[in-house]
């Protein structure tokens, strides 16, 4: 296999991942937004009251987080934020450090 066609292969791959990678998002995006739907049901439920259709409407919006769950899509955990680099002194600690030594003279 050539070069160029190695270069090929792994453009196409980085291609698919990148595709993958934004239906993620996107059926991220979509739970999130469903998710907020049945949040502002339930909301005028407790402070207006109930609409006639509301069960129904929330049981089309739980079919649809199922499909996306079913998909791998991450419905009832939310993902951990990016934890900070180990290096890194907490803003507390940074102000109580010693500042540093100065370059030396030359």
């Amino acid at each position: 296999m050539s070069f160029l066609d190695k270069a090929k292969e792994k453009a196409t791959q980085l291609t698919q991942a990148a595709k993958e990678k934004v239906d993620d998002i996107k059926d991220d995006r979509k739970v999130d937004d469903l998710l907020d739907d049945i949040g502002r049901i339930i909301f005028r439920q407790r402070t207006e009251g109930a609409q006639p259709d509301d069960d129904a409407t929330i049981d089309g919006i739980v079919a649809q987080l199922k499909e996306l769950d079913a998909k791998g899509a991450n419905v009832l955990d939310k993902p951990a934020p990016p934890a900070e680099p180990a290096s890194a002194p907490a803003p507390e600690q940074a102000a109580t450090l010693p500042p540093p030594p100065p370059p030396p003279a030359g």
